[in-house]
């Protein structure tokens, strides 16, 4: 078996494990995101200073690992690293915006109200493949993978400099699903008072 077949087969155990964990809860959730904070979230995230800084952060990080190895050191090359960012986060916010609001979906983190170690871990990993419904309940939801996936292979099929193709787009969406749940998981185990808002 490949590497990615292995992984992708962990990832669908920690997931199918996780399922019953969801009807666990034992205090209310904060109601879902409506469409208007949703739109909110999703402006904010892509065209506001998060997205501007988070872009701004990864390039410097690509420049100083060099990659991609086309693009220079210098100030041409952190700027096509920065746009590069900056447009592969837009695609992958809107991509996951699309997708959740065409389901009818919120598919923020929320931390777990269920109480013990297991369930609150399983919640975590098992929240990029989750979202909830306007009446709270939750349900699978595409949103979030499929977000992470476009993020990484359109900027890897399109402009990206050879050899980087869609092989190595899917390579980093994997990569990118498994950090977002780890992101979950320590977003869940935070304490509440160092939260903050969910937009």
């Amino acid at each position: 078996m490949s590497l990615s077949g292995a992984i992708s087969t962990a990832v669908l155990a920690l997931v199918c494990n996780a399922l019953p964990t969801w009807a666990q809860d034992v205090q209310p959730l904060p109601p879902p995101l409506n469409d208007d904070q949703l739109l909110n979230k999703y402006v904010w995230s892509t065209l506001g200073p998060t997205g501007i800084a988070s872009a701004a952060i990864t390039a410097a990080l690509e420049q100083w690992r060099g990659s991609p190895e086309a693009w220079e050191r210098d100030e041409v090359g952190y700027g096509l690293r920065w746009a590069s960012e900056y447009g592969a986060s837009a695609i992958g916010n809107t991509t996951q915006y699309a997708v959740a609001r065409l389901m009818h979906q919120d598919p923020s983190f929320v931390p777990c109200k269920c109480a013990g170690v297991a369930p609150r871990l399983g919640h975590a990993l098992a929240a990029p493949f989750k979202a909830r419904k306007p009446n709270g309940q939750w349900e699978f939801s595409p949103a979030t993978v499929l977000g992470i996936t476009a993020q990484n292979v359109v900027p890897a099929a399109t402009w990206y400099p050879a050899p980087n193709g869609i092989r190595d787009g899917a390579a980093h969406a994997v990569s990118g699903i498994l950090s977002k749940m780890a992101v979950d998981v320590v977003k869940e185990f935070v304490p509440e008072r160092y939260r903050k808002p969910r937009f």
